[in-house]
């Protein structure tokens, strides 16, 4: 069966059971019906694996050089990365591809990043008739930055961690803790004060999940968005990473058990990302792939209290993470829709269709355990996963131990920036000692883009501006409509003007914000200050981007120049 016959297929059986008021309420199926119902009807059993081919790689590189020559540089990357992806191994055809996709990023300019995979293409094969005019970019890009034409080195703002540091997390900030309570459940709280700009968390990422529309532009293992920079997997051509430190330690976690599976994983993914079966590999491969210690360790009760922030990463041991994210209870479990039971299905059928899955998990014991530990995962990554939307929509989902900690309001004290492989969490407004951080997975109350909740979320919000019926979300609302002090719209106005005017170091831009927030926390909430909180916002986040394309330069600079 193609591809996509077989993703009309998945998408048309996942439609019988989504909830559609035109139809009434679909009856709550028990998951061994929906799996046997897809067992029958999906045939993923018949999905043919697309291997790499020198074949393929040719075609997608021609249609690359159709789009290079059209100087539509942003998909001539994509046609070239998807060539280098199904060359294979040890084919001059992965030099070639590296090669043109040098040449893209030499017309725009990126010349470090050019150099990177000129590299690349004289590591791999790249043929010598072709290698005079490799040779002659090496030498104009080198020129060109020895002439001063970088885009730059040098950050124009840091934004790495400004505050003491925790000796055993070194990317969270001292004083930061874990609250429990019934209403959000686990979460990150202050434990001294901390001000406006302080970033308290600069977290790697390790465990994600991408849209069949970003395996070309990010990294399979962190999600950096590197599509100049990607490498493929050595033995399938559906995934990229952006080093070869990530690639090495996604195989270990979790693409062994993806790789032989690789195009049935893809076309899977067009039902879901893969988070929660890869939360279940991840532990796997913790466990040294001993599946019975793993059932003994995952079936035992363990304290929903377990917390993640008395674990060393400066010493970092992966099972202990994974015994983090298995521990993690939302603070409600709604009963498993339908929906859910398909995705655990349609994954659980997939997976086992791999000879290495299949000769771990191999009794019904076993089976029965791996099916239950997706829906359970289902339930985790709902909870504490974050989803992330670039500008086209394409969505990544990812779990990090400590930044999943951080609950959701739709009026953060917080914003999480993910970029490069991390995720940042900057305070906007003044956080006080005993209370909770929180960032937003949804456009936040000041977005003059805001959307409907229940188009974003995929649970109930309860925060203090969507819970209508409380006191506090009443006393909220009326807050936003207070008259608003002159001397507030004064320093208003004033910090309006060095926002907008052009020569302002992008530093005074951050202090202006973080000194009027500061001063009027008090005020906090108000309408007038929404205008203000969303250009900060976009400010931390342009800062956070520029800095880690100039750091990137600086690296390529000292390795190439």
């Amino acid at each position: 069966m193609d591809h996509e016959a077989a993703i009309n297929r998945l998408q048309d059986l996942q439609g019988r059971f989504l909830s559609d008021p035109e139809r009434g309420e679909l009856r709550s199926y028990d998951v061994a019906e929906i799996l046997d119902i897809v067992r029958r009807e999906s045939r993923v059993e018949r999905i043919v694996e697309m291997p790499k081919s020198d074949g393929a790689a040719v075609r997608f590189r021609k249609r690359g050089n159709q789009f290079y020559l059209e100087r539509d540089f942003e998909q001539a990357l994509m046609f070239y990365n998807q060539s280098i992806s199904h060359a294979e191994v040890g084919s001059e055809q992965l030099g070639i591809g590296y090669g043109n996709r040098s040449a893209v990023l030499f017309e725009q300019r990126d010349y470090e990043l050019a150099l990177y995979s000129i590299d690349l293409a004289k590591k791999h094969n790249y043929p010598e008739r072709l290698m005079p005019k490799l040779l002659a970019r090496e030498v104009s890009c080198k020129q060109r930055i020895a002439d001063g034409y970088s885009k730059g080195t040098v950050p124009k703002q840091r934004m790495g961690i400004n505050v003491d540091t925790n000796p055993r997390i070194p990317f969270l900030a001292k004083g930061i803790g874990m609250s429990y309570d019934a209403k959000f459940g686990r979460g990150l709280v202050a434990e001294k004060d901390f001000n406006p700009g302080n970033v308290i968390c600069d977290e790697p990422i390790e465990l994600c999940a991408l849209e069949p529309n970003l395996l070309l532009s990010s990294c399979n293992q962190c999600s950096a968005e590197l599509v100049e920079m990607l490498i493929p997997c050595l033995t399938c051509p559906m995934v990229m990473f952006c080093s070869e430190k990530c690639r090495e330690l996604n195989w270990q976690l979790y693409h062994r058990f993806e790789c032989a599976v690789a195009s049935k994983h893809f076309i899977s993914s067009f039902v879901t990302v893969a988070t929660h079966p890869r939360l279940f590999f991840y532990g796997l491969s913790q466990f040294g792939d001993d599946l019975q210690v793993m059932m003994d360790y995952c079936e035992a009760e363990v304290s929903p209290k377990h917390n993640p922030l008395e674990i060393d990463f400066a010493n970092l041991n992966r099972l202990e993470v994974f015994k983090a994210y298995h521990s993690f209870k939302p603070a409600s479990t709604p009963e498993m829709s339908n929906e859910q039971k398909f995705v655990a299905s349609v994954h659980y059928l997939t997976y086992l269709q791999h000879p290495l899955v299949r000769s771990i998990i191999s009794t019904d014991v076993q089976r029965r355990f791996f099916l239950r530990s997706i829906q359970d995962y289902i339930n985790v990554s709902t909870s504490a996963a974050k989803s992330v939307n670039d500008l086209k929509g394409h969505n990544t989902t990812l779990i990090t131990p400590i930044v999943s900690l951080c609950n959701h309001s739709c009026d953060p004290n917080a914003t999480a920036i993910v970029h490069r492989g991390r995720t940042k969490l900057v305070l906007l407004r003044p956080v006080r000692q005993g209370e909770q951080i929180f960032s937003s997975c949804a456009p936040p109350w000041w977005d003059s883009d805001q959307k409907e909740e229940q188009v974003i979320l995929n649970f109930k919000c309860q925060c203090v501006v969507c819970d209508r019926e409380s006191d506090a979300g009443r006393q909220w609302r009326s807050m936003l409509k207070r008259p608003f002090p002159k001397h507030a719209i004064k320093n208003m106005d004033t910090l309006m003007a060095v926002e907008n005017h052009v020569d302002t170091h992008v530093a005074a831009r951050l202090n202006a914000f973080q000194q009027f927030f500061k001063r009027f926390a008090v005020l906090h909430p108000h309408a007038a200050l929404g205008p203000c909180l969303e250009r900060y916002c976009l400010l931390l986040n342009n800062c956070s981007y520029t800095e880690d394309e100039a750091l990137l330069r600086a690296r390529l600079q000292a390795d190439f120049c």
